[in-house]
């Protein structure tokens, strides 16, 4: 009887282990198939972006979950803190998912219309959430996943972290309200980055005026554990306070200069011009090594981008988050459709061969009335609505 009921309990473990394996097989699966993870721990909703194959490239589909989850935060009670972070050891989040967007205006879908309006109220959203959302920038951090963080109350910069705007390069332009956070940066800075698409890191965000803190990466695990053992109803000047003390016990806070401090001056200069054209003048004038490396990138540029650009940052310093977001929209309606986004897209992501042949070609070709119709209103029932 003795042997019988071993026999009957060693086949009752087999079963639970083979269920066990079954379960986790089944939840692995379901956690590498979900596009956003979320994990609720004491009165913190923690999110995930999860596609880190794509380096945690935004869709359409990752822009309606986080929205819905971001609106059921404001009303829940239990709800007091929201972090953002990506999946995986290499990206926060590259940008919109560009080939998407490529694919489907090539087939006449109204994918991008969709894509980029429910993008931008996903961006005013995170601009104006009631409570503490803190955005950590644990990668590549590029294109739209600026919506997601620089207009955020909290963005915390790690040692992982790489930024930068690169649109002009592939026939767009810094969009997801960089007309409102780039024009507002002191010393032509946000002129000089939505321009070159210059690469920050770590410190340097911070330093620029793009993130709020500095944290070392690997203090981000001891950092989500105090967040989770916080009173409810944490204010944010408490937030800050946390960070802030986080940020002075990484070991790395601000050890090394800031690796613009040499040439700020020559930022604050050049791209205080009132053109494209009298910028990359302004560049050639000075002559120096660090002035020709950016006049080669700006070469490298769409010449429509850059002259659309410059506009959205000299007229964003005088306008609201909403009212940017809205001339943003209309441009990217614009540039979709255009010749030099399809071009920028196949020489940097489908070909890579890294030649792209604008059109307009050169900055003079590039005229006013071309740029103005950029701006200019969507017909009837198309605007971006904010309401």
């Amino acid at each position: 009887r003795n042997v019988e009921q071993t026999i009957i309990t060693l086949h009752s473990q087999r079963r639970r282990r083979r269920a066990t394996r079954q379960y986790q097989m089944t939840q692995r699966s379901q956690f590498l198939d979900e596009e956003l993870l979320c994990a609720k721990r004491g009165k913190v909703l923690h999110v995930t972006l999860n596609r880190p194959s794509a380096l945690n490239a935004l869709n359409l589909s990752m822009v309606r979950e986080l929205t819905v989850k971001l609106k059921e935060c404001i009303q829940d009670t239990e709800t007091s803190v929201v972090t953002l972070r990506g999946s995986g050891d290499k990206a926060f989040c590259s940008g919109g998912d560009l080939k998407s967007l490529t694919f489907s205006a090539r087939d006449g879908s109204n994918y991008g219309q969709h894509f980029f309006f429910e993008e931008f109220t996903l961006n005013y959203i995170i601009g104006t959430f009631p409570k503490p959302l803190i955005s950590i920038l644990n990668g590549i951090t590029f294109g739209g996943a600026a919506g997601l963080t620089v207009l955020g109350r909290f963005c915390v910069a790690t040692d992982r972290a790489v930024f930068c705007m690169p649109e002009c390069a592939i026939g767009l332009f810094p969009d997801v309200g960089s007309g409102h956070f780039l024009s507002r940066l002191p010393g032509n800075m946000g002129m000089f980055l939505g321009l070159t698409g210059h690469r920050l890191r770590g410190r340097d965000i911070v330093r620029v005026g793009l993130a709020s803190h500095y944290i070392d990466f690997s203090k981000i695990p001891h950092l989500d554990l105090v967040l989770e053992t916080l009173q409810p109803y944490v204010s944010a000047d408490h937030i800050d306070a946390l960070l802030k003390d986080f940020e002075s016990m990484s070991e790395t806070v601000f050890p090394e200069s800031f690796t613009l401090e040499q040439h700020l001056e020559q930022i604050a200069y050049c791209f205080n011009g009132n053109s494209v054209e009298e910028i990359v003048n302004n560049l050639q004038q000075d002559g120096s090594e660090w002035a020709h490396k950016q006049l080669n990138a700006i070469k490298k540029m769409s010449p429509t981008s850059l002259k659309i650009t410059f506009q959205l940052l000299k007229e964003g310093l005088n306008k609201s988050l909403a009212e940017t977001l809205k001339s943003e929209y209309r441009l990217t309606q614009r540039c979709i459709q255009d010749k030099d986004f399809h071009e920028g897209i196949r020489a940097t992501i489908l070909d890579k061969d890294g030649k792209p042949h604008w059109h307009p070609a050169t900055l003079q070709d590039v005229t006013a009335e071309r740029v103005n119709h950029y701006f200019s209103a969507l017909t009837e029932g198309q605007e971006l609505d904010l309401k």
